[in-house]
């Protein structure tokens, strides 16, 4: 008899616990939306984060003349904004930004013989800093 009990028992559990439910509303949490616009926070002192969007510095002849205009060229991911680049080379060299170009070389078709093969497309970004601050890495 104690089986036939307990399963009483259960059934008015379930049955309580259906009335709180219609009475409990849902609670509603605040998400903060992700817009584009805003640019990840980057602690001062990690600056691992820089790099998912900045690959590497790109060194040339053409870039070595815009370095004496106080202007640096890097290579970045497929889809940085201006802002995380911005929030990257600020953080990587201690340094104030004023201006931030942003070029996107597309994908091109180049032959090897018979073999027909594809360039990668490339994105750069030139960035132009303040008068009197200067990137030690490049010199």
């Amino acid at each position: 008899m104690g089986l036939f009990n307990k399963k009483k028992e259960n059934e008015v559990e379930k049955k309580s616990s259906k009335k709180d439910k219609k009475n409990v509303k849902p609670i509603k949490k605040a998400v903060k939306k992700n817009n584009k616009k805003d640019a990840p926070v980057i602690p001062a002192e990690n600056t691992e984060m820089a790099y998912r969007f900045i690959l590497h510095p790109w060194i040339t002849e053409k870039t070595q003349e815009l370095m004496s205009a106080n202007k640096y060229v890097f290579k970045l991911r497929p889809k940085t904004t201006k802002s995380q680049i911005k929030v990257a080379v600020e953080k990587l060299y201690s340094v104030k930004i004023a201006k931030i170009n942003i070029i996107n070389i597309p994908q091109k078709k180049r032959r090897f013989g018979k073999v027909i093969g594809k360039k990668s497309a490339i994105r750069k970004a030139i960035v132009t800093l303040v008068k009197g601050h200067k990137i030690e890495v490049f010199e």
